[in-house]
């Protein structure tokens, strides 16, 4: 089945993408899908490495019972491709094709792509300059851009941003999800595709305040690794309490008088509330008295009580939601956040819903693609349209 182009259908109902870069696109692309865009995942006849991850449902082994598969192919079309030809077929008619590896994995292949098609290329480093050939993993690319040394706590070894969420691909994801989209509105001028480099470490760099802002780059001086709270001020990061952390951000004065009265209610101090403290940097030299007296208030009280009661007083605070908490969070269950699906060799499967809410009907999600599922009706129509565009090209066109 072709994608839907008619009104309604999705922004993107227009768009024909096809994803052989894995992980390292697999959420911008979710994203595109749910936004009306085909999006084709070609397979070997085993399935996408992406079905073999952990963790897998309950009695449900790959290829069909991976979550991360589950998750990140919604909406998607599984396509089993066995040789190159075929493979080239869907990329000549594909408006956009993502691709990841080493410079030049898939240059026979690119050939294959008409001028109008945008070609996006994930690659460690670029596909210049003395890195070009390095290999990298999630992990490598935090630590060549910086961030890693920058996460964690002063006497300890940096510690990986998100541990095993693979962020730095998810980040990398959506900078390509990004580029396909101005690609695209960039093809409407000019009638051509472009050829995107994306460097996950350049990705990551471009992140980071740690890494980027000007000061650290004048003066060249690596700044210690600030641990669960910052170097700015205090009550700044992450507090223990009864059943975990709570996350407080005390920067404007009135936040800090609110913070200090609450302080003095709970203890009897009444250091905290000399007006010499309202003074940011004054907190910051008195970090460990102001810390102190911060844990005797939540070292007794539970996540939601010192929520509940700082968002009362006008305090920035948050407790630090494990899954279960958010599953059960009635807020988002008010918002209708979750979503319910029926998976075929899953069963019910509870997932996030869509990132952002429109007045329009945009945002649609179908469950993930069974191995294969949509092999005959993709190829189909992309036999069709390879021999449309060799026809055109024989005669002098162009496709």
């Amino acid at each position: 089945m072709a994608p839907d182009r008619s009104a309604g259908a999705g922004p993107y109902a227009w768009v024909r993408i096809v994803d052989v870069a894995g992980l390292a696109s697999a959420y911008g692309t979710r994203l595109l899908a749910a936004l009306g865009a085909e999006v084709i995942v070609p397979e070997p006849p085993d399935g996408s490495p992406l079905r073999r991850l952990p963790p897998f449902a309950p009695g449900v082994d790959a290829p069909e019972g991976s979550l991360w598969w589950a998750y990140h192919s919604q909406g998607k079309r599984s396509v089993v491709v066995e040789d190159d030809a075929t493979l080239a077929g869907l990329v000549a008619g594909a408006d956009a094709v993502i691709e990841a590896g080493p410079p030049g994995t898939s240059e026979g292949l690119r050939a294959a792509a008409p001028p109008t098609t945008t070609w996006v290329s994930i690659t460690p480093f670029g596909l210049t300059g003395p890195k070009r050939d390095w290999r990298s993993s999630d992990l490598v690319a935090w630590a060549s851009s910086g961030v890693l040394h920058s996460v964690g706590f002063p006497d300890r070894p940096p510690v990986a941003p998100a541990g095993p969420v693979q962020l730095a691909h998810h980040l990398t994801a959506m900078y390509a999800a990004l580029s396909v989209q101005l690609a695209l509105r960039v093809r409407r001028r000019t009638g051509r595709g472009q050829h995107v480099d994306l460097s996950m470490q350049e990705a990551c760099l471009a992140l980071a305040p740690e890494t980027g802002v000007p000061l650290y780059l004048d003066d060249l001086v690596p700044r210690p690794r600030p641990g669960n709270r910052r170097t700015v001020t205090r009550p700044f990061g992450l507090y223990p309490c009864a059943d975990g952390y709570v996350s407080f951000l005390v920067l404007q004065p009135a936040h800090w008088r609110a913070m200090a009265a609450w302080i003095h209610e709970a203890t009897g101090d009444e250091g905290l509330l000399d007006e010499v403290f309202v003074d940011t940097a004054v907190r910051w030299e008195a970090a460990e008295y102001v810390d102190a007296m911060t844990e005797a208030l939540t070292a007794t009280r539970t996540k939601l009580e010192l929520f509940t009661e700082g968002q009362a007083r006008g305090i920035p605070c948050s407790p630090v939601n494990t899954i279960a908490d958010l599953r059960l969070d009635p807020h988002l269950e008010a918002a209708r956040f979750w979503r319910s699906e029926d998976h075929p060799a899953i069963g019910e499967l509870v997932s996030p819903g869509a990132p952002f809410r429109v007045g329009s009907s945009w945002w649609s999600w179908d469950r993930a693609p069974l191995l294969g599922e949509h092999t005959e009706a993709v190829l189909g129509a992309a036999a069709t349209a390879t021999a449309t565009a060799t026809a055109t090209a024989t005669v002098g066109g162009t496709p």
